[in-house]
């Protein structure tokens, strides 16, 4: 209840800047959505209040929907008989906060777009896993892309007095957004070692859409999954497993779990335990072990393209992979600069320097078939308002849009120990442009209240005022 009493503000600010205007002109889309959710919610609570108490995972979604109307009730100024713990599962503005990314495929199940299937995904980010040479450090990193609006953020630290043995991750830090519970980045390092990462992939197979894969009764969204596999899980496979319970088919990512408690600087790596990768799309799961990847290429890439080949195939990105590189793992302009660059990768400033890195007018993987002959949507850190409006564009994500990169999180050994990490908001720049709000100058047109005219920061770490520590 105090996160919505103190941050009442920012919680206004972004709701308004994501979901206020969300059904305007969309009336019918809305009607689906809503009567979705709701059957969605009446199952939650039935099985929640039909499940023992000694049933840990749905403990957790009982705990995660009490946090929800804790947040509810102190923003919207509930009078003191309310300021009481309880559990509410309804439709508020704070629970539709949480469906943020869920709400990417949600829109197309319901056919909020009409004929739009080739229209880009606003959700697009890049994250990275390094070994430094030697193994001296393990660096982790997200950079988080998606319309300009959705710049209100905060940085968020969670500590719950749960018994350790059952919930490992009792302690969570992340970057977030006002009144979200999930990080939805997502970026989180958990107190049982894990450092857990996502980029978001489309759907080009729209039959995965269909009322056999989605569905209002026996799934849980990702924003709730997620966060009771950071709580409960102790490893990349137990995450994995928690995680793909009650799959929704929505926020279909690409999610990379390394867990730190199998790194020791400068000794070998093991041979498994250390990176997991799983990817999910509507009606399937599948999960793996990578740490073979990381001990043979030193770091795993990641940028909303699917990784194994059976995802790819079900996805529709393999079809879409034969039309333009862009699609394809390995191929697409992110994949080059990473395996181009990660070498330079040694600490955490060079860390910083690459996942923040931008250069698309003298950049070779920049390059494209358009007038002009490159985009700023290829890079690791993009910034689509700064390719011209009557530019024209192989691909629409290529093109002049409100899309680009929000930030920069990024940990090493040292800082994860304590659950650090250091951040940078706003849009890349040097040698780009610093980003000035673009509303009165394109035709890009959001809603972008609490927003600072000029993003000119500095990047900051974390300190957190309690003590703080990772069991590795």
């Amino acid at each position: 209840m105090i996160t919505g009493i103190l941050t009442r503000q920012l919680i206004y600010f972004h709701f308004r800047n994501t979901i206020e205007d969300m059904c305007k002109g969309y009336r019918t889309y809305c009607k689906k959505l809503y009567n979705y959710l709701a059957k969605n919610l009446n199952w939650i609570k039935k099985t929640a209040n039909a499940k023992p108490k000694e049933d840990i995972y749905w403990k957790q979604v009982n705990l995660s929907f009490a946090q929800i109307t804790g947040i509810w009730h102190g923003y919207s100024k509930k009078p003191p008989v309310w300021y009481k713990p309880a559990i509410d599962f309804d439709i508020t503005p704070i629970y539709m906060i949480q469906l943020y990314g869920d709400l990417f495929d949600l829109s197309k199940v319901f056919d909020k777009e009409p004929g739009s299937g080739d229209v880009p995904d606003s959700g697009h980010c890049s994250g990275f896993a390094k070994l430094a040479p030697g193994n001296e450090d393990l660096f982790f990193s997200h950079v988080a892309m998606s319309g300009y609006n959705t710049m209100n953020r905060v940085l968020k630290l969670y500590k719950f007095g749960y018994d350790h043995n059952v919930a490992p991750g009792y302690t969570l830090s992340f970057s977030g957004y006002p009144a979200g519970i999930s990080s939805a980045d997502d970026f989180v390092l958990t107190s049982a070692g894990l450092a857990v990462l996502e980029t978001t992939f489309a759907i080009y197979n729209k039959t995965l859409y269909s009322d056999q894969f989605v569905k209002p009764v026996g799934q849980l969204h990702c924003w709730i999954r997620s966060s009771i596999a950071n709580t409960l899980a102790r490893d990349g496979k137990s995450w994995s497993q928690v995680f793909s319970r009650y799959n929704s088919g929505t926020y279909n990512n690409q999610w990379v779990v390394l867990d730190y408690k199998e790194f020791k600087p400068r000794q070998e790596i093991p041979p498994n335990k250390l990176l997991w990768v799983l990817e999910q799309v509507p009606g399937y799961v599948l999960a793996r072990d990578m740490t073979w990847f990381m001990r043979k290429y030193s770091y795993f890439p990641s940028y909303n393209i699917p990784y194994f080949l059976a995802i790819s195939k079900m996805s529709g990105f393999e079809e879409q992979a034969q039309k333009n590189d862009w699609y394809k793992w390995g191929s697409c302009p992110r994949a080059k600069i990473f395996d181009r660059d990660h070498v330079k990768v040694t600490d955490i400033e060079q860390l910083q320097k690459l996942m923040r890195y931008n250069d698309y007018k003298h950049e070779p993987f920049s390059r494209c078939k358009c007038v002009p002959p490159y985009t700023a949507e290829a890079s690791i850190s993009t910034r689509g308002d700064l390719n011209p409006a009557n530019g024209t564009y192989e691909l629409d994500a290529m093109g002049h849009r409100n899309h680009g990169g929000l930030d920069f999180k990024g940990t090493n050994y040292t800082l994860f120990k304590k659950l650090r990490f250091r951040a940078w908001g706003g849009p890349p720049f040097d040698p780009l442009p610093v980003f000035r709000q673009v509303w009165d100058t394109t035709d890009i047109v959001a809603n972008h209240y609490g927003q600072p005219v000029v993003w000119k920061f500095e990047p900051v770490e974390t300190d957190w005022e309690t003590d703080v520590n990772a069991h590795l």
